[in-house]
């Protein structure tokens, strides 16, 4: 769940992205899962919801969810637009929960950035169609 203000607006670097509405401080709490706002799936759950859905519905899913510590996660509120950068990332996942902070003073308007490979399974939906455009992106961890 976001903790901060943020809007939707075109992405400087894919389609929709997310924006901060406010100033966020380095290390303040951007993003925390809460499962009240976030699903979380087991990976025999997320299968069998997989298999039930229509494709497009199916594509939707994919390009909205993220899979970590072999659990699938839908993020229902405008998380699920924040982007993937190995650059310019401004946003990081605090290693071993599930609390994403600024990585350095993000101002208002700013888009909010993180590194999908920081945290996601090396068989995350997103880390595979990224690696496949970008060969070793991976290592480009900053």
């Amino acid at each position: 769940m976001l903790i901060v203000k943020t809007y939707l607006d075109r992405s400087t670097v894919h389609g929709i992205g997310l924006f901060a509405d406010q100033f966020i401080a380095k290390d303040e709490i951007v993003w925390e899962f809460n499962p009240h706002v976030d699903l979380v799936y087991d990976e025999k759950s997320w299968l069998m919801l997989l298999e039930n859905i229509s494709p497009a519905s199916l594509a939707t899913l994919r390009r909205l969810s993220f899979k970590e510590n072999d659990s699938f996660f839908l993020c229902v509120d405008n998380a699920q637009f924040m982007n993937h950068s190995p650059h310019w990332a401004n946003v990081y996942q605090v290693e071993g929960k599930n609390i994403m902070r600024a990585k350095k003073d993000i101002h208002r308007g700013e888009e909010l950035l993180c590194n999908y490979f920081e945290y996601s399974d090396a068989d995350d939906y997103h880390s595979q169609v990224l690696k496949k455009k970008v060969p070793n992106i991976e290592k480009t961890i900053t």
